[in-house]
């Protein structure tokens, strides 16, 4: 067997816990259970008989139905308001209109994916019109969820499950509710109860990939339940219909309860699997179990979170699409009537504030944000009516929900998302921040600092009025397998006018073509060193790596004129230090010393946006420019250090960017080579155009502090 699998297997072990133990003892009990009770009884678990199955399993004898809304009523909840819609349509016209064009196309039988890719809502395909995968998908639905390997299928290599996952989240459902809300025209939510019956009518609990992650299976509790909200009142959902619908959703909920993910490695399923029972308990109060999954699911949040979040806000699992993730999941449960914020510790949501000045920090007020870690383009609200890597809507409910006016600094309008998540009272409080912050004299108005540092999760950021640096000297991920991180150690993001301009390349896809996936992950793909053709880490497998790497941070030094920014990666092969020394308004100088045992060949990679145009200017220099020059990059003239240009090359892959999942375009990539002998430095040079500045007395200073440091 490989040496590696041993390794990882040594590190899993070592973090064992022993709720490790005794949840999986209890999920051996449960699907005993489920198991049991299909061979005694009628057989698999589906519409017709879920009520006998769920009595089983919690009998209920007060209620002749899990639970029944007077359908003649309204039901609670800001979504089913007829003043929150017309006033939606009255301030935000464009995105009533995108809500209507979404909407519509789920009628004609199309459902945009992850923001771009239109495919077919027919059930129960959802969407899977290859015959390939169409039998892996066959075979599923004969297959005991416990039993389904849903990762790289050997005969179908370009199947994704992502792709079936994401359509049946059936967050396109919440299109059609907001279609009829707006317009009173029953046939979206006709089409939302056809697509609902259909799909339901074709589960067989326990087969089916529909049950083989308790996160989606909790993603669609959300979409479901949220759905209903908006069409209660609707000619479409009558009685029967909706007992049926809630019968499912508590199949859903118990499912959830009994399977959620606490023995595995931490990270975003388990906190939005409790997040989800937490705002099921709290839409549906009166079934019998409400309060025990409210208690639970809140215990887990409180114990998870002060992992998942570090204390200076950066997210543990070192991705800022998962970032995103987890802050959707608890932001509504924050602010929902239902759900008392006294619920959550004074720990759980001083790191969720910290987690939006981390937000800030990297962005233009929340736009922007840089595409660090993996991301699978995935929502937990899922209205897509804004740019993927837009956070702003977050802030401005971040702001709302915890009285902080500067966290929306800059977002002069509540976002359409923000206003869907909070309701009328959520535009009342942000313009009353707004309105706060406005009459607040100048000199006591919170202004983010030139400089942010947040040692614990690695990153520091230093801007001016045209630059904005990021350095990433962060870990790997949550051991033991640092899952959604990418080796990245060292790297750094460049903004010009809050542009991005030197950039991470992004993710592509998780389960499709192992190679493309391998690329995005490793340090290639990255603008950082390598040392040989290794990576900083070598991938294990899909979603884990063979091992950690160590990263120490320097504190950073500032002068009236310039500031350095310093870290040091340590592996069991070498040592690499990047000093960064920003110039304000002018520019940045890079100096890479590297220690190393022999000689080798050092690779470095400047990867660029795809709307920048680069043009070579001479040996070892480049002009960056959009529409104006922006940048000029120059490397050292010694012949011993090689560059080129390369987009969109195959093998090996390098100038690629993806921008949303599954999505992939050729990009400008720069590499650049040199051989050391023990041990080496590089000095790059980034500046403003025209600037042509004599760099000495800098190169100087940083000479001073390597020879204070040892270096």
């Amino acid at each position: 067997m490989n040496l590696n699998i041993w390794k990882y297997r040594y590190r899993r072990l070592r973090s064992l816990k022993l709720v490790d133990f005794t949840r999986r003892w209890e999920i051996r009990s449960w699907r005993k259970q489920i198991l049991d009770y299909v061979t005694q009884h009628s057989g698999y678990i589906t519409s017709p008989s879920i009520n006998a199955w769920l009595n089983h399993i919690q009998p209920s004898p007060e209620m002749a139905t899990p639970y029944n809304f007077d359908i003649n009523g309204r039901p609670p909840g800001f979504l089913c308001d007829p003043d929150f819609w017309k006033t939606f349509r009255r301030l935000y016209p464009e995105e009533t209109e995108q809500l209507l064009d979404l909407a519509s196309d789920v009628l004609r039988g199309k459902v945009q994916l992850f923001g771009w890719n239109p495919v077919s809502s027919a059930v129960p395909s959802l969407g899977i019109e290859n015959a390939e995968t169409m039998a892996i998908v066959a075979n599923w639905a004969s297959t005991n969820y416990w039993d389904i390997n849903f990762y790289h299928s050997k005969t179908s290599p370009d199947f994704d499950i992502k792709w079936l996952w994401e359509l049946q989240r059936l967050q396109f459902l919440l299109w059609l509710g907001a279609a009829w809300q707006l317009t009173g025209d029953s046939k979206f939510a006709v089409m939302a109860r056809e697509i609902l019956a259909s799909w339901l009518s074709h589960l067989r609990y326990p087969l089916g990939v529909e049950w083989s992650s308790n996160l989606e299976v909790g993603l669609r509790i959300l979409s479901i339940s949220r759905c209903s909200a908006m069409l209660m009142n609707s000619p479409a959902w009558d009685q029967e219909f909706v007992s049926t619908l809630l019968a499912w959703n508590r199949l859903h909920a118990t499912h959830l309860r009994k399977e959620i993910t606490l023995h595995h490695a931490l990270g975003n399923h388990q906190l939005g699997e409790a997040c989800s029972l937490i705002w099921f308990a709290s839409v549906f109060p009166g079934l019998p179990e409400a309060n025990l999954w409210n208690s639970f699911a809140l215990k887990t949040i409180n114990r998870i979170v002060p992992d998942l979040f570090f204390p200076d806000g950066v997210y543990a699992e070192q991705s800022n699409g998962y970032l995103k993730f987890a802050l959707e999941f608890m932001f509504p449960l924050i602010s929902n009537e239902n759900v008392s914020v006294q619920g959550f510790s004074s720990i759980t949501l001083k790191r969720l504030i910290s987690s939006l000045e981390f937000i800030q920090a990297q962005s233009n007020c929340g736009r922007n944000v840089p595409m660090v870690g993996d991301s699978d383009s995935g929502s937990a609200i899922g209205w897509r009516l804004a740019e993927y890597w837009d956070f702003s809507w977050l802030l401005a409910v971040g702001a709302t929900m915890f009285n902080r006016a500067d966290l929306a600094d800059g977002i002069e309008k509540f976002p359409a998302e923000a206003f869907l998540n909070t309701g009328l009272h959520g535009l009342e409080k942000f313009r009353d921040l707004k309105s706060r912050s406005i009459q607040m004299s100048i000199s006591n108005k919170i202004k983010p600092s030139r400089y942010r540092s947040f040692p614990t999760g690695g990153y520091h950021i230093s801007r001016d009025s045209y630059f904005q640096l990021i350095f990433d000297s962060g870990p790997l991920g949550i051991p033991p397998g640092f899952g959604h991180g990418h080796a990245d150690a060292l790297s750094i993001l460049i903004n010009v006018e809050n542009k991005p301009v030197i950039v991470d390349p992004g993710t592509m896809h998780y389960n499709a073509q192992p190679e493309v996936r391998t690329y995005f992950r490793e340090t290639s793909a990255h603008n950082t060193l390598m040392i040989g053709r290794a990576s900083q880490s070598e991938v294990l497998d899909t979603f884990r790596w063979v091992s950690d790497y160590r990263v120490q941070w320097i504190d950073a030094i500032e002068t009236r004129e310039f500031r350095v920014l310093s870290g040091t990666l340590a592996t069991n092969f070498y040592s690499h230090q990047r000093t960064v020394l920003h110039r304000f308004e002018m520019g940045l100088i890079i100096s890479d010393v590297i220690s190393v045992q022999g000689d080798s060949m050092v690779q470095g990679h400047l990867h660029f946006h795809p709307n920048i145009n680069i043009k070579p200017m001479g040996r070892n220099k480049f002009l960056l420019s959009h529409g104006k020059n922006l940048l000029e990059i120059s490397l050292p003239q010694s012949p011993h250090v090689s560059s080129e240009l390369i987009e969109g090359a195959r093998e090996p892959m390098l100038g690629w960017y993806s921008g949303s999942y599954g999505q992939m375009v050729s990009t400008k990539t720069v590499r650049f080579k040199f051989k050391i002998l023990n041990r080496g430095e590089l000095i790059t040079v980034i500046e403003r155009p025209k600037i042509h500045k004599n760099w000495n007395e800098e190169l100087l200073f940083l000479k001073s502090i390597r020879y204070r440091e040892g270096m």
